[in-house]
């Protein structure tokens, strides 16, 4: 029954989409005003939201994705998959597929971009933002034309969790190190990028699914959030992102939508003033996010005590009744303890942000930042543009930097904690200023275990993080969408990291 209503549904939208005012819509460009600058229209670098936007599910498809309603991960590319043994995984592929070029997506392509993704010894001085969701080899061979076969080194049930953020872009196009010109299989394919200015895409006519109602979308970047708003309000821009509290409209055209996206600190432990896990721990006590956070971010977040949010199965239900919350007495008699027993509790540091951490970030920081003078510490914000922020986000670390505390919007819309902890809490992950042997015994345990045990050793991980100040919680963000007048998009929880065009539409 389910069956016929959608062979219904998806025949009364073409007769809609083939009638004279449908197509008129249909003809009038999008405009999306983004935040940020893209770096990159390579398959393997959609980690990053700002690349994401634009090319995840609109030119690049992967073989598996996730169902942004219910988290559980569902077919794309590939029509099934199976296991026959605990470290091999069988996919079907879906008959009939071509990317933009008219070449065929096969079982031969899916494995070279698995393999090139992973950015391995047959891609030298290739580096993909994406290699980190698959943090153990794997090995990718195509059986025949439509069956692909993945094998693991060690025991890993999520792998097809894990291949939703494989995209999958033709041959032809990767011969460079990094592609300029994406070729992918989505609904959108690629017309043109003016470095600084914009990038367009127009509608695949070769898409292997349903024909989209946007024919051709143009991205324009306005780093102000009082800009885009504007943009939108004066017609110049269909669908702005990040906007801020202060300019969201009351007439419904302001959408919100969580993507588990928490603003989190994330202080070097290694150096001083933060080697003690006393000064760590005051960093919590000092901050009063019960204030801060109302004020200055409003309906755009909450306050939050942790790195991951209740959609994640690395979640503690439990914790905000334990957690380290504003007391600067506290915070004070703990700094104190740490310089009696030889602590340099004095040292200053850098607190590392960036102007588009988040909308209003900077006032926060900055009201951050006064909490933690007034408990005796030495702060100094230092903002810089994204790739100089994200070079000191990554290990390892010049002995000569200097102890940084650094401000992260973290996002996870996996429902998996394996996309979060091993690269930022684990001794050997590549965004980590950590090192404790019993959250990387935890984490190992845990990324081996399937269910409920899964799901228990990342708590147990997660309670020694938070309790040695690891990773501080400072808000739950709560993220808005301003559209146009005759511009419908309903967001979900990986809104913030793709915009999928296939779902909006003209009224």
């Amino acid at each position: 029954m389910q069956q016929k209503l959608n062979v219904a549904l998806i025949g009364a939208a073409a007769i809609l989409a083939g009638s004279p005012v449908m197509a008129q819509k249909a003809e009038k460009p999008l405009t999306v005003v983004l935040a940020q600058e893209l770096d990159s229209l390579d398959p393997c670098d959609t980690q990053q939201a700002q690349n994401a936007n634009i090319v995840r599910a609109n030119v690049f498809e992967s073989l598996t994705r996730v169902n942004p309603l219910d988290g559980k991960v569902a077919p794309l590319l590939a029509e099934s998959w199976s296991q026959p043994n605990s470290k091999t995984w069988i996919f079907k592929l879906k008959k009939g597929v071509v990317f933009h070029d008219g070449s065929a997506f096969t079982a031969k392509v899916a494995a070279a971009n698995i393999m090139r993704t992973q950015a391995g010894a047959d891609f030298p001085g290739l580096s993909c933002l994406n290699s980190g969701q698959l943090p153990s080899p794997v090995a990718a061979k195509a059986l025949d034309d439509l069956t692909l076969e993945v094998t693991t080194k060690v025991v890993d049930p999520i792998l097809p969790l894990r291949l939703s953020y494989v995209d999958i872009g033709d041959l032809n196009s990767q011969k460079v190190a990094k592609v300029l010109n994406p070729i992918g299989t989505g609904p959108y394919k690629f017309v043109s990028r003016k470095q600084g200015e914009s990038i367009k895409l127009t509608r695949a006519d070769t898409y292997w699914g349903a024909k989209p109602q946007i024919k051709d979308v143009t991205y324009i970047v306005r780093k102000e959030p009082s800009v885009r708003a504007s943009m939108v309000e004066t017609g110049e821009a269909d669908i702005a992102l990040s906007i801020q509290a202060q300019d969201a409209t009351k007439d419904g055209r302001t959408v919100t939508f969580k993507d588990n996206r928490v603003f989190v600190m994330r202080p070097m432990t290694f150096k001083e003033p933060f080697k003690d896990p006393r000064v760590r721990q005051a960093l919590s006590y000092a901050i009063n996010r019960e204030a801060l956070v109302p004020a200055i971010l409003g309906v755009t977040g909450a306050p939050f005590y942790q790195m991951q949010g209740p959609q994640l199965n690395g979640y503690i239900a439990d914790y905000d009744s334990r957690a380290m919350k504003y007391d600067p007495a506290k915070a004070k008699q703990l700094i104190a303890a740490a310089k009696a027993d030889g602590h340099a509790v004095d040292t200053p540091f850098d607190i590392v942000t960036r102007p588009d951490i988040l909308p209003d970030g900077g006032e926060l920081v900055q009201a951050i930042a006064q909490n933690l003078r007034d408990v005796g510490l030495k702060g100094n914000i230092k903002s810089i543009e994204n790739s100089a922020w994200r070079e000191l986000l990554r290990a390892p670390f010049p002995a000569e930097q200097r102890p940084t505390l650094q401000m992260i919007s973290h996002d996870n819309t996996s429902g998996d904690s394996s996309f979060s902890f091993p690269k930022y809490v684990t001794c050997k992950g590549n965004l980590s200023a950590i090192c404790n042997p019993e959250i990387d015994r935890l984490i190992a345990e845990a990324d081996v275990s399937g269910g409920d045990k899964r799901a228990q050793l990342y708590r147990q991980a997660a309670e020694i993080l938070y309790k040695e100040g690891g990773i501080i919680g400072i808000a739950e963000q709560i993220r808005l969408i301003m559209l146009g007048k005759n511009v419908e998009y309903k967001p979900n929880s990986l809104s913030g990291l793709e915009i999928r065009i296939a779902d909006v539409r003209r009224k």
